[in-house]
């Protein structure tokens, strides 16, 4: 009788799809059209929501929202690779998978993260002001495809699982040090890069909060 497909192979695929979707958001900064400003011509639309009497709002220039967005896709991979190993582990623990189809998929994550350093590693479009940060994030990368190698060295080893568990949570936590890394980096990017104007208002008694 034929084997059905497995009907989770998506997931697998998964990290390529986010990593054409961080493709997109460099390109998508890269072609970023700076900031018009013309003068004499000043638009205040009225709110969505009543105001406090002492309300502010906070603006990014152009760059660092772009920025932003290209860092907010890597997290998204990185969480998504994260999430992928532990459900690979999960499958496994609980014999909703095969050996061979398990040590298979976490080859495919070990191989997609080999891909995702190339992308992390693209300097290209990181602001100058936080280059020291950047490469900061790309060694802490560089070190996840031997993380989940460690994971396939405790799948494969002849234990009760300790080894595979041990590697599992050793991989997790090499992606806590990535995504720290990316939040080192946007604080960096904001605060060089402008860290955002603020909007001052009028309170009900004439006075002008900045």
């Amino acid at each position: 009788m034929a084997r059905n497909p497995d009907p989770k192979h998506g997931r697998w695929i998964l990290p390529l799809i986010i990593t054409a979707m961080v493709v997109l958001t460099f390109t998508f900064v890269n072609n970023l059209d700076p900031a018009v400003d013309v003068a004499g011509t000043t638009t205040v639309p009225e709110p969505p929501f009543p105001t406090t009497p002492t309300s502010s709002t906070t603006t990014l220039p152009p760059e660092v929202q772009a920025f932003g967005e290209t860092l907010n896709a890597l997290e998204g991979a990185v969480e998504a690779f994260r999430d992928q190993v532990i459900s690979i582990n999960n499958d496994w623990e609980a014999g909703r998978e095969s050996f061979g189809d398990t040590r298979s998929a976490f080859v495919s994550v070990r191989d997609n993260l080999q891909e995702f350093e190339e992308i992390a590693a693209d300097n290209s479009q990181v602001p100058n002001a936080v280059a020291e940060e950047h490469v900061e994030f790309v060694v802490a990368v560089e070190d996840l495809p031997g993380a989940v190698e460690d994971v396939i060295a405790g799948l494969d080893a002849p234990d009760d699982g300790t080894l595979r568990r041990a590697a599992v949570e050793d991989f997790q936590s090499e992606i806590q040090e990535v995504l720290d890394a990316l939040d080192a980096m946007r604080a960096a990017a904001e605060e060089a890069l402008g860290g955002g104007s603020t909007t001052s208002t009028t309170t009900d008694d004439g006075s002008t909060d900045a």
